[in-house]
């Protein structure tokens, strides 16, 4: 699953929304459908145009932004009817070369409930299905349905189980997966840890900070993060930290013997991304330890240590942008070949 920054699942953006139809004043919506060959941004990526101008999330930029954006103001102002339209590269000009099917519809202040019922399954960490129908663009009607419900082998199930989003041209249904973002667990609250969090936080990981200084665990000074944690390092399931298979790992502590503790306890659960800060000495150190602890030597290879892209970063700040390029690309990289066409191109570029 993609991040949810402009998505429906990115919660600040349908509480906003849902403030709107609450106060009376509908909306427009600009919705990535699907996309052909490389695009900026695909399936679930979502643009509002508020009633005073407001513009929210984006759908990628460029010509094609500037043409969902004029459709928007046409129908919000009624000038237009909603519509269902494939921006083909010939239609922006845009130099991706891709497509991308854009609907655009007007919101109205019935659909607050709808919106309302959203935000509770997203706050509570429900795993759901977003269905929408897109049979009549002027009224797009969607279902959000509970993964209990969803039929065996059906479209909402596949998706839902793959994480990923369908668009089905002879139906006009559009599927969308949706439930809590994965995690991303910082362990050290020190210099670097307290940079990468806002970092994480503004590219969409939710992150929670887990350390065991009473001094260094303060919420206040983690505003982006989730969760603050301050307890026993050895001890992550006592302080109630459940690291998952999707979830990302950062382990910056304020000393190696807590970064292997901290290694060890994660390694069973294989999450997504784990980063080590250190240099390569203590890299060695730390797999031979772990090594010697039963920890799997194929699991320790694929942990970053040392971690960050390697831009030569010195400051706690360069380090912490180094870390989030890191773990952006490893997000990018989990993501369905066809959601991800700039990874092909930037390994090309690095052979050259």
């Amino acid at each position: 699953m993609q991040d949810s920054h402009d998505t429906l699942r990115d919660q600040a953006l349908v509480r906003r929304l849902l403030a709107e139809l609450s106060a009376g004043r509908p909306f427009a919506l600009a919705t990535v459908l699907a996309t052909r060959g490389s695009m900026p941004r695909h399936a679930t990526a979502r643009m509002a145009l508020l009633q005073d101008g407001t513009w929210l999330g984006t759908v990628g930029g460029g010509r094609l932004e500037q043409q969902m954006q004029e459709r928007c103001r046409d129908v919000l102002a009624g000038a237009q009817p909603a519509l269902l339209e494939w921006m083909t590269h010939e239609k922006t000009g845009m130099a991706c070369g891709g497509d991308a099917l854009v609907g655009v519809a007007a919101w109205r202040p019935e659909r607050a409930e709808l919106l309302r019922d959203l935000l509770g399954r997203l706050g509570a960490g429900e795993r759901f299905v977003l269905r929408e129908d897109w049979g009549d663009p002027a009224d797009v009607v969607v279902d959000l349905l509970d993964a209990s419900a969803l039929a065996a082998g059906s479209a909402e199930a596949r998706a839902l189980a793959g994480q990923a989003t369908a668009w089905d041209e002879a139906s006009r249904t559009y599927v969308e997966p949706a439930g809590p973002d994965p995690v991303c667990y910082v362990f050290g609250g020190g210099h670097v840890g307290r940079a990468l969090t806002g970092v994480l936080a503004h590219v969409g990981f939710r992150v929670v900070v887990a350390d065991d200084r009473p001094g260094v665990a303060v919420p206040a000074d983690f505003p982006a993060a989730e969760r603050v944690v301050c307890g026993d390092l050895r001890n992550l399931a006592g302080m109630g930290i459940r690291v998952g298979g999707a979830d990302y790992v950062v382990v910056t502590t304020h000393g190696h013997a807590w970064d292997i503790d901290v290694l060890q306890q994660v390694a069973s659960a294989r999450p997504a991304y784990v980063g080590c800060i250190g240099s390569r000495g203590k890299a060695a150190f730390a797999r031979k330890t772990l090594r010697e602890r039963g920890v799997d030597a194929a699991w320790l290879d694929s942990v970053h240590l040392p971690i960050g892209e390697d831009i030569l970063a010195v400051t706690p700040a360069e380090i912490a942008i180094s870390i989030a390029a890191q773990m952006i690309r490893c997000r990018a990289e989990l993501r369905p070949p066809e959601q991800r066409p700039h990874a092909d191109s930037s390994r090309a570029q690095e052979k050259n």
